[in-house]
């Protein structure tokens, strides 16, 4: 992948803001993966184990975690990420998420973090999930299910609270944006969605994204149809 974009930060731009790879990374990734796939999920248990950590370290463990999903999540399986990207993203599961809107860590660093967002993506979920449409049940990789949902289960996409918030949201408006690059159709439902949240925050924006968007794609039916319905803030 290419990775020289200004948005989501290339891996010379991600050793220049976080200057080395973070300590604790290898323990972090086996906390947020390294688990059991059972219901109800191992993070809901009463003795479940916590990772202490302040959000600055937060969201260089998540920037790095989003920059190199493609190679080292390799070792885990479709279901353990799933649950792990369920964990992480989610407000139900972690409040690791909410370190990227924090005003305690540094506009730069969580700039890239966010941007890096792209490379879960292009480097994972466009490789390892199947092109299925999540809002039509279509059947996927469990992979899928964070994939779709990703943006929805994200405080991201709720901006109030938010440090630097135009600059946030603007990071996150470019992300989605370049997601909707990847010819893959489980990727950009995924975006659609992102970006369908967004509606009341910048609904003029959205629509300009999406409108460039379809000039170009040359989408299915299906897709086209889910596209529309987004440009217009009329996706759950």
């Amino acid at each position: 992948q290419d990775r020289s974009g200004p948005v989501c930060g290339s891996s010379e731009g991600d050793s220049e803001v976080f200057r080395a790879m973070n300590p604790r990374y290898e323990d972090w990734l086996k906390h947020i993966f390294d688990h059991e796939v059972k219901e109800p999920q191992w993070y809901f248990g009463e003795d479940a184990p916590a990772f202490e950590a302040s959000d600055e370290e937060i969201t260089e463990l998540l920037g790095q975690t989003f920059l190199h999903a493609g190679k080292d999540l390799k070792e885990y399986t479709d279901e353990q990420v799933d649950q792990g990207i369920w964990y992480l993203a989610s407000s139900s599961g972690s409040n690791f998420m909410f370190a990227l809107k924090s005003s305690e860590v540094p506009l730069a660093k969580r700039v890239v973090a966010i941007g890096n967002i792209f490379y879960l993506y292009s480097d994972c979920f466009a490789k390892r999930c199947t092109e299925s449409l999540g809002h039509l049940s279509e059947k996927g990789s469990p992979l899928n299910s964070s994939c779709y949902m990703f943006w929805d289960i994200s405080p991201l996409t709720f901006m109030k609270g938010a440090s630097e918030i135009q600059e946030i949201q603007n990071t996150i408006l470019d992300v989605l944006q370049k997601i909707l690059t990847i010819k893959h159709r489980a990727c950009r439902e995924s975006a659609l969605h992102g970006l369908s949240e967004l509606k009341f925050a910048c609904f003029e924006k959205v629509r300009k994204i999406i409108d460039e968007f379809l000039k170009d794609a040359n989408l299915d039916d299906k897709l086209l149809a889910y596209a529309t319905n987004a440009r217009d803030g009329n996706v759950l």
